[in-house]
């Protein structure tokens, strides 16, 4: 009910001495207690008590850290992103592939909000700013991005947290800052280019470094509206960078662009030879009794004369699309062209937070944050140009070819207000209100366009979701790690979307104490209304692979090019909303909790929660979901469904929260804690928003070609690979069999995903500002949510279609279903050691050696590097290591003010103070070892996705490096149609070692401070490497060519406060 500070407090009684403690530190969401003891005496006389709190705790079992004001503003945060602070906990790391690795990336403002503690999904985690729930729920990132200046108080909680705070094992509470009565205020400006930076560990020594101009500016002010009554704040944050990218793409030559692949050679130098589809036929001598294999083929077909393509047999819209790309403007058949281009940031965000103090029982504080952020990102292929509806002539460019989204406008809401009564000295209600709101929308470089119609592409640009190109995915060559092709593509396959979310929180709580306990008990609701249009192929996906022109013996050779030219595609995909559909879910929470000071030494925690968490529901009933059992699709409202498809109403999630602290030696020096508790959370966006984008609300079509057809009129060209749209509403199993749309279930069960956690803690004051910390910390994740295919092809001969999981749907291959089966587990030794500021030094170090297992990944991620279940007939088989484990990790954060300069220890005064005083060092230290990854076979097992190899050896090498990692050759191919015993992530990739190091000079010019600061983030420049190549089909299995972090940048700072 206090903002977080240093606080007095003075205790009065006739006949005892006044008592007056100096020195106590609140800090966000504590319950702190403070005992005295009164002496005999007149009130004339006093007792004055000035000794800093203890840094132990006492009184809570609770684990987790707290950032205070200070090191959150002093700290080098990269991207200033107030995210990041989070990373400095012990049993936290970062989100993983799938889930924003990337950290605080400028291309996403939500960056580093994304992580995993204590062996928790991401999904489990909690935001909340000022008490409000600031949780984006798809990803489960932060809604509002609050700046570094309007920030009080960081605190993070990862376990045996008291009964107030639901989800899992990620709790972090951010509080906002308030004014006083003094104006105070601080105005700032970041400048970062491309001078200072470090080159991409995979650029050559000689590539110019790609150029940055990047701003970031703002201001905040804070003071009085009445003195001692009402106190304003209000912060602006702004950011404009510009950053040039550089773009390696594969183009056709002049010759394969006309068909002629007489000298079409992969990187090793060898022909590939291009084979004629149509003279592909059965094997007479096949033995169907034995295994397909190079020594008895089912299929034979013979190579064009020459390699070369007849002019008569090359198709016109094939080579429509072949002529959209540049020439090549570098060597040889693969990474033959280079283009630049530059990505544009703009940022602009707003706090303003009014407090007011009506009368000593009553306090307000009201709070809204506003942010407008715009990305402009290079998107399409390599520079290409493409031909617009109204003339072939006339051109426009969709930029150079890069993963990631473009032209994305996010505007962000959020608000809170905070009403504190005071109704005796034992009694305190707090209400809460608020909101926060999300409109991203991204569309992609060829929106509003009939780009495919000019190529003369029928059938995909029907409405204004489906304008622009399809996306289109060329091969992939023997012997190259890239495409045969850059693909092609205005932007991903599922833009434009528009998932707009907005939720409304009620809270209240009352707290009183009685003898030796300390109640809470509250209500919470919160209501949300997420609008989720997204769709998963709007514009479809074409996939044109070389099977159709490979040698079917061998199953090597062909190119994608090859039959984009003769005008086939092998696969194609789309599925798009006839309109936005809008949701609501809903929240309910109900806890008590005691504190309980069961003794002078020993504190109870006891806590009940009680959560209810209500399915989503449509506003015009448009959910559908998929029976397992009757195997059909159930529609909302429909047929005996309900508005929920089915999806139960738990009667109510019950979490208990047990723990205790022991003042082993009385003086708060020896602290042993420990505790349990059961945690619920919500069921991510990413699974239950995808009953909305079905049948008959979507359109969704699907095809795969076989792998060796015989008939090639029945394989679908590129000139009008999908069939016509029309609207479609299974209600049988025939019927859905027959109609082959794209099929999501979500179980009708619904169990609430959970997290068991327990630790045991022993706390150590050192010194009056040192404290030391060792704990063993442990969870257990149940009913956690992953999503896989049903109707996957289990291995065989014979049709695909044949070998389908559910038989009276063998048409169906594109097929999801979401189930709370996942579950996970963690153990873990987690140190700390903390020093408050003190001697001008404050640091926390802190080091976590941790195992996290699990069956699978999260709805979001899908398993990241390591992936699921090959299988899902496996899942058993298919514990391993959580994406995000890490086995060992240290973080170090420190500010230290050099001791030179008026009152410090050297240079106190004269030319000494002015050149060497005032000088600040800052930085964090990240020392971790790296994420799993899961070795797999592209080929798989004949069902057309990967699967395991036999792992033969070790596949650790004694001296692995970026160009090979792992020993390729400690795996193999099990025999034919055989699922593989390798396992899910048993190898690790390069851990990651960064120092980021903040230098600052304080200059005094009267009543002002001009700070002038320069950070430096990856200092030594570590190469940050990311997964090597699993695939070990590939030629350049091993092989690491990306990275997961930036190089070294550097950026300096003038910061002016009052």
């Amino acid at each position: 009910f206090l903002i977080p500070g240093t606080y007095e407090v003075a205790v009065e009684l006739s006949g005892f001495k006044k008592h007056l403690r100096r020195g106590i530190v609140l800090q966000v969401n504590q319950h702190a207690r403070v005992d005295v003891t009164l002496d005999v005496g007149g009130l004339t006389e006093a007792t004055e008590v000035t000794a800093l709190a203890p840094l132990t705790r006492s009184d809570s079992a609770e684990m987790g850290e707290v950032i205070e004001e200070r090191a959150v503003r002093e700290l080098p945060l990269n991207g200033r992103n107030f995210a990041t602070l989070v990373y400095l906990a012990p049993g936290v790391t970062a989100g993983q592939v799938g889930e924003n690795l990337s950290g605080a990336s400028t291309f996403n403002p939500r960056g580093a909000s994304n992580f995993n503690a204590l062996g928790s999904q991401a999904n489990a985690n909690a935001w909340l700013i000022d008490g409000i729930d600031n949780n984006e729920y798809t990803f489960n990132t932060v809604i509002v991005t609050p700046s570094v200046e309007s920030v009080r108080e960081f605190k993070v909680l990862t376990g045996t947290f008291s009964a107030e705070f639901g989800r899992g094992a990620g709790v972090v509470s951010v509080s906002t800052k308030s004014g006083n009565n003094e104006i105070h205020g601080t105005a700032f400006e970041y400048l970062r280019n491309e001078v200072f930076d470090a080159r991409n560990f995979f650029a050559l020594p000689t590539a110019p470094k790609p150029p940055l101009d990047r701003h970031q500016y703002g201001f905040s002010l804070s003071g009085p509206v009445t003195k001692n009554r009402t106190f304003f704040f209000v912060d602006y944050a702004g950011l404009k960078e510009t950053r040039g990218l550089t773009f390696v793409n594969t183009v056709p030559t002049e010759k394969t662009r006309r068909g002629d692949f007489s000298d079409y050679r992969d990187l090793r130098g060898n022909l590939i030879v291009i084979y004629d589809p149509l003279t592909t036929r059965l094997n007479p001598a096949f033995d169907p009794s034995r295994p397909v294999s190079g020594t008895n083929p089912q299929f034979l077909r013979d190579p064009f004369p020459g390699n070369v393509i007849p002019p008569g047999r090359l198709n016109q819209v094939g080579l429509n699309v072949a002529s959209i790309y540049p020439s090549p403007n570098g060597t040889g058949n693969f990474d033959n062209y280079t283009s630049t281009a530059n990505r544009e940031v703009k940022d602009h965000a707003v706090t303003v937070r009014l407090d007011h103090k009506a009368s000593a029982r009553d306090s307000f504080f009201v709070r809204y944050s506003y942010d407008n952020y715009k990305l402009d990102a290079p998107q399409g292929q390599a520079a290409c140009c493409l031909a617009t509806p109204d003339s072939a002539k006339q051109r426009f460019d969709l930029g150079p070819f890069v993963a990631g989204i473009q032209n994305t406008r996010l505007t962000t809401h959020g608000g809170a207000f905070n009403w504190t009564r005071i109704f005796g000295p034992t009694v305190v209600n707090e209400l809460r209100l608020g909101f926060a709101k999300t409109n991203p929308e991204t569309r992609q470089s060829d929106f509003g366009t009939k780009a495919a119609e000019s190529l003369g592409i029928q059938g995909i640009n029907v409405t204004e979701f489906t304008s622009g190109l399809p996306n289109i995915g060329i091969g992939a060559a023997p012997g190259s790690t890239a495409g045969d092709l850059t693909g092609i593509s205005g932007g991903p396959a599922f833009l434009p979307v528009n998932p707009k979310q907005t939720h409304y929180q009620f809270e209240d709580t009352v707290s009183w104490v009685k003898n030796r306990h300390s109640f809470k008990t509250g209500y919470r609701f919160i209501l949300r209304k997420p609008s989720p249009f997204t769709n998963t192929d709007t514009r479809g996906s074409i996939t044109i692979g070389r099977n159709l022109t490979n040698n079917p013996v061998t199953n090597t050779a062909g190119s994608g090019i090859a039959t984009l030219l003769l005008g086939y595609t092998t696969a194609g995909s789309r599925g798009f909303l006839l309109e936005p559909y809008n949701m609501t879910n809903s929240e309910h929470s109900v806890f008590v909790q005691d504190d309980w000071k069961v003794s002078s030494r020993v504190t109870a925690n006891i806590g009940l929660r009680y959560e209810v968490y209500v399915p989503d529901t449509e506003e015009k009933n448009r959910l559908v979901n998929f029976d397992p059992v009757g195997l059909r699709l159930v529609y909302a409202g429909e047929e005996g469904a309900d508005r929920r498809v089915n999806k139960k109403i738990r009667g109510g999630d019950l979490a208990p929260r047990l723990g205790f602290a022991w003042d082993v030696t009385g003086n708060a020096r020896n602290i042993v804690r420990g505790g349990y508790g059961r945690s619920f959370f919500p069921i991510p966006q990413s699974a239950s928003n995808l009953l909305g984008q079905q049948v008959p609300y979507t359109i969704s079509q699907n095809y795969s070609v076989e792998t060796n057809p015989l008939d090639y009129s029945r394989v679908p060209l590129i000139s009008n690979p999908f069939p016509p749209i029309r609207q479609v509403q299974p209600r049988t199993t025939a019927e859905l069999n027959a109609a082959n749309p794209r099929v999501l279930g979500h179980a009708f069960s619904n169990e609430t995903p959970s997290m068991q956690t327990w630790q045991v803690s022993y706390e150590r004051q050192l010194t009056a500002s040192l404290m030391g910390e060792v704990a063993y910390v442990g969870s257990k994740g149940s009913h956690l949510i992953w999503c896989y295919n049903p109707n996957e092809v289990q291995p065989g001969l014979g049709s695909q279609a044949s070998r389908r999981l559910l038989k009276p749907l063998s048409n169906l291959s594109n097929m999801l279903q979401c189930d709370p089966t996942n579950r996970s587990s963690y153990n873990s030794l987690q140190t700390k050691l903390l020093k408050r500021f003190s001697h001008g030094l404050q640091f926390l170090a802190s080091y976590t050696f941790g195992k996290s297992l699990d069956y699978a990944g999260s709805a979001a991620s899908g398993g990241g590097a390591v992936g699921n279940a090959q299988s899902i007939t496996l899942f058993d088989q298919s514990r391993g290591p959580s994406g995000f484990d890490v086995k060992h990790r240290f973080v170090l954060s420190y500010v230290w003010d050099l001791p030179f300069g008026e009152g410090r220890r050297w240079a106190q005064g004269g030319l000494g103070k002015a050149v060497l005083g005032d000088w600040q060092f800052s930085g964090i230290v990240t020392l971790s070892t790296g994420r799993p990854f899961t070795v797999f076979l592209n080929t798989g097992v004949n069902n057309g996705a990967p699967s395991w190899p036999n792992r033969v050896g070790d596949g650790r090498l004694d001296k692995p490096t970026a160009n090979q990692w792992f020993d390729v050759s400690a795996f193999a191919a099990p025999p034919p149609n055989t699922y593989g015993s390798s396992g899910r992530g048993v190898l690790y990739a390069p851990g990651t070692k960064t120092f980021d190091v903040s230098l600052a000079k304080r200059i005094p010019i009267r009543n002002f401070r001009l700070q002038f600061r320069a950070d430096a983030f990856n200092l030594f420049n570590s190469p940050q490497l990311g997964f090597p190549n699993a695939n070990i089909g590939s030629a350049s299995a091993g092989r690491i060519t990306t990275t997961i972090g930036d190089n070294r940048q550097m950026q300096f700072a003038l910061k002016l406060d009052w």
